[in-house]
């Protein structure tokens, strides 16, 4: 029973892993796309099995608490093991029920578990290496361990070269620059008294910077245009400079990822949606707004009346008073702030009006077309 017990939960564990550290690889939001909402659900589903054999395996331990409590090598790391396996499980109940707990427990959670998850590696590695020979004779006892120390040796250092290079990149500007023909926007917006310094106090955590192809669009002031077109009476494109000069707006908002993390008390300053699908007049036909991103392949899209009725739907510039950096999505990008973040459009240069729902590139994935807070 305890073998059997045993072998399970280490191909459940397994599972885990390999699923839960899949979900960092950007291919999984490009080419591969189509498969990260399965493989999200076969982690949560490994991750349910897992609690529940965890349980089970303690309530043998605990059977046998005479046995392996004598062992001070195995009770030491046995309690730690559990330790740390109960708040990787614990964070992982809470990411996977982000309504309930909340965006700031939903953060913590999700940064508490990617780390455990980091930690579990080298402990399962020296787990194998100092028991997997027990039960062989010397001489294949001797090449297992040799074996499985060059495997542990391996790992553990490809894990901490991942682990350095975690850091390294939390570290670095966000502000990722080609070459001098991009990111260069003159006049630069200047910023409204609300905005410097920012009434929400600075943003408080960490973008992640993802995005669903392999580069960061090269824009300039002289290229850049922001249209809005479609079913709307007075098709319009504005130049950098004029669009800089369109009267702007200041809100505190937060920015939460549908992965578990976010970012808040933002100041953002930029363009309502509502007035400017005004300026260009609404046809009685149009039913949802479209929003193109300048990387050619990214656009998502709400009805007309979520467009209008959000008050806090925004073409944002600005971020705590300063230009939102490229990597971010800037020179401008929607905000929708009741909503997770893969509805808000980075590089967002074009606005149309349509009388037919347009699935998103993450809707056209298997996610929420309506993706209001609370849903996953």
């Amino acid at each position: 029973m305890r073998r059997a017990l045993h072998h399970i939960h280490v191909v459940v564990f397994t599972l885990l892993l390999v699923t839960g550290f899949l979900l960092h690889f950007s291919i999984l939001r490009g080419p591969l796309s189509a498969y990260r909402l399965l493989l999200i659900r076969t982690h949560s589903v490994a991750g349910e099995l897992f609690s529940l054999l965890t349980l089970m395996y303690l309530v043998f331990l605990l059977s046998r608490v005479s046995i392996w409590w004598s062992r001070s090598k195995y009770r030491w790391f046995s309690l730690l093991a559990f330790i740390a396996m109960s708040g990787w499980i614990a964070s992982g109940w809470i990411l996977l029920q982000k309504a309930s707990w909340g965006p700031v427990a939903t953060t913590w959670s999700f940064e508490a578990h990617r780390w455990l998850a980091y930690l579990a590696v080298p402990a399962v590695l020296f787990h194998i290496w100092s028991v997997g020979s027990r039960s062989f004779d010397q001489p294949t006892a001797k090449n297992r361990r040799r074996f499985f120390g060059w495997l542990t040796f391996s790992a553990v250092s490809a894990w901490a070269l991942s682990l350095g290079w975690r850091f390294w990149s939390r570290n670095q500007t966000q502000d990722i620059r080609a070459n001098v023909k991009c990111d260069v926007f003159v006049p630069e917006p200047e910023p409204l008294p609300k905005s410097l310094p920012p009434i929400g106090g600075g943003r408080q955590g960490k973008f992640g910077e993802y995005s669903v192809v392999n580069f960061l669009p090269c824009l300039h002031h002289d290229t850049w245009r922001f249209s809005i077109d479609g079913l709307v009476d007075r098709p319009v494109t504005f130049r950098w400079e004029d669009f800089v000069r369109l009267p702007r707006t200041v809100q505190v908002s937060d920015f939460h990822c549908v992965e578990g993390w976010s970012v808040f008390d933002i100041t953002y300053e930029g363009l309502k949606v509502p007035e400017l699908l005004r300026i260009s007049g609404i046809r009685p036909e149009a039913k949802y707004v479209k929003f193109y991103s300048a990387d050619g392949q990214y656009a998502d899209a709400l009805s007309l009346e979520q467009a209008l009725h959000m008050p806090d739907v925004m073409i944002a510039m600005l971020m705590d008073g300063q230009p939102i950096p490229r990597v971010l999505g800037g020179p401008a990008r929607l905000i929708v702030p009741q909503m997770y973040a893969y509805k808000a459009v980075k590089w967002v240069n074009r606005i149309e009006l349509t009388d037919k729902p347009y699935l998103g590139y993450w809707e056209f994935h298997g996610f929420e077309t309506d993706a209001w807070l609370g849903i996953y």
